[in-house]
């Protein structure tokens, strides 16, 4: 009957244990959870199996909820099925208790849009569009702006949208990646006012990377964290070492892959494959400030 304010160290921890009896409760589907952000998923042979498991393990997990006098909004449901590429695409029906939620191409799930495809060419056409309209405004608005006001405003607002679960989208398409490149061209060429240089001599300028190499930053940092217990436990099933005997101990195990775009081109693929590359001395590093330093010196 009574609660705790908003924002306090303590109001997580209790909602945490009030919600944690409810993964006891989903025995065939996976649960994921987020604060008070709940995503139910399974992996069948058929769609028809794969609904059952989905209809079947929601509909517990909204029964617990009204069992446990919390509300659930039937409006923020949604769902979408991953499958194979020369799959027939085909909209797909699940009964949530009263509620009928069709499925969709794409959802946004804790501010990411995912497809169906898991390209995220979509969510990165998503941010460069927001990125450019914040660029758009602070053009109009650089009158009255000094360059350290340029500075921040570009780091607060244009490059927020990209580090933002960078690593969840690492793998996206040429063509979004260069899309994010040429927004990092016009934000620094805003910045310093030179429209005549080329890209590498603005980065040069700027001391900044391209923002491929500041993706491959941020994937160096995480495998370090996982490797010395700095990360969740689940990470460390995407980034495992190879055994101590082999020549090179800091390198990463490459997992076995059936499929290229769901297979090679993931993070539990293709991450380790890029950390393999990276030079001993920064593998090896044992201060995570030491890694980070090795990054900036070899990018």
């Amino acid at each position: 009957m009574s609660g705790v304010p908003q924002g306090s160290i303590l109001g997580p921890v209790l909602f945490n244990i009030f919600l944690n009896d409810l993964f006891f409760c989903i025995d065939i589907s996976n649960l994921h959870n987020f604060a008070d952000d709940n995503t139910i998923s399974a992996a069948e042979k058929n769609i028809e199996l794969l609904i059952k498991s989905l209809e079947r393990d929601s509909n517990i997990a909204i029964d617990w909820f009204m069992s446990n006098e919390m509300i659930v909004n039937p409006d923020k449901f949604q769902a979408f099925i991953v499958q194979k590429v020369n799959s027939i695409k085909q909209e797909h029906t699940l009964l949530l208790g009263n509620q009928k939620i069709i499925t969709k191409d794409k959802v946004k799930l804790l501010g990411i849009d995912i497809d169906n495809q898991l390209n995220f060419d979509y969510h990165v056409s998503s941010l460069c569009k927001k990125a450019s309209k914040q660029l758009h405004a602070i053009i109009r608005l650089q009158t009255y702006l000094g360059f350290k006001e340029k500075v921040v405003l570009i780091q607060s607002f244009f490059y927020a949208n990209f580090n933002y679960c960078s690593l969840l989208w690492y793998f996206t398409s040429s063509t979004s990646r260069q899309k994010i490149e040429k927004l990092q061209e016009r934000a620094l060429r805003l910045l310093y006012q030179d429209y005549q240089s080329s890209y590498s001599d603005l980065l040069v300028t700027s001391g900044k990377t391209t923002m491929e190499i500041k993706r491959l930053r941020t994937l160096g940092i995480e495998i370090f964290k996982t490797l010395h217990d700095l990360n969740p436990s689940y990470m460390k099933s995407i980034f495992q070492r190879t055994t101590q005997l082999s020549h090179r101990p800091n390198n990463l195990i490459v997992h076995y892959h059936r499929t290229t775009r769901h297979g090679e081109k993931s993070l539990k693929t293709l991450g380790p494959r890029i950390c393999n590359t990276i030079p001993e001395n920064m593998k090896a590093a044992t201060n995570i400030k030491i890694n980070r330093r090795n990054i900036n010196y070899n990018r």
